[in-house]
């Protein structure tokens, strides 16, 4: 009795959002330096008490969304406002223990993706914040942030001119903003990668993106040298 009662306490504890909570987060990939985590949080929708890793966490904002409430639950309880997030921008976030509640307080849905980082701690103490691109008018390939174990890169590609990406050392994580087409060997041979969607790269794959004739190509490009032994 004094065991099924342990169990239930630790069941209660420790709420597995993907497990509990399937409608707002569902797993994209699953590797031994990653989670990439889909998160869908509805208008107006309230997101019961659940638990994250305290992994290191990069997310990824996939729309314009409005503010969410965060209530922190614990000892060091507490509730703050996530301001509204513009699509294409980022947030890194140092390793730490998450127990939260949430509401999305906007009239539109807040979408975006938490790239949890397996093996990597960061070496910071508080958020960095990758702002969205202003305009997509013009080709771009910049490296947004840096650390010993993680790099985020922009790149933006536009007209209807192939752009192939530089082919690091390390694998990586694409994570497309707009639709584009991808080739990672035959340029003939594209895979339609839609907004939204992700692609592993592994140490020294070369690749090309292809715009979408409505759109320039823009997508975020998370490196991994921690995982480059792999």
């Amino acid at each position: 009795m004094v065991l099924a009662a342990n169990l239930a306490s630790a069941t209660v504890h420790a709420q597995d959002p993907v497990a509990t909570l399937p409608k707002n987060y569902t797993v994209a990939l699953d590797t031994p330096s990653i989670e990439v985590m889909r998160v869908h949080y509805g208008p107006h929708e309230k997101i019961p008490v659940h638990d994250h890793t305290s992994f290191a966490t990069v997310f990824v904002y996939l729309n314009d969304s409005g503010p969410l409430r965060i209530d922190h639950a614990g000892e060091n309880a507490a509730s703050v406002t996530r301001p509204p997030t513009t699509k294409g921008a980022f947030r890194v976030s140092p390793a730490q223990t998450e127990r939260h509640s949430i509401e999305n307080l906007g009239d539109t849905s807040s979408d975006f993706l938490r790239v949890e980082l397996k093996q990597s701690a960061l070496a910071m103490k508080e958020p960095f914040r990758g702002k969205a691109p202003q305009s997509l008018g013009e080709n771009q390939d910049s490296l947004e942030f840096t650390d010993i174990d993680l790099q985020i890169e922009r790149i933006i590609c536009t007209g209807h001119t192939a752009c192939p990406i530089k082919v690091p050392a390390t694998p990586s994580l694409l994570v497309a903003l707009t639709p584009l087409s991808l080739a990672t060997g035959d340029p003939e041979k594209k895979e339609k990668l839609e907004a939204g969607a992700i692609f592993w790269l592994n140490p020294a794959q070369g690749a090309t993106i292809v715009p979408d004739p409505a759109s320039p190509a823009h997508l975020l490009r998370i490196l991994l040298p921690a995982a480059a032994g792999q």
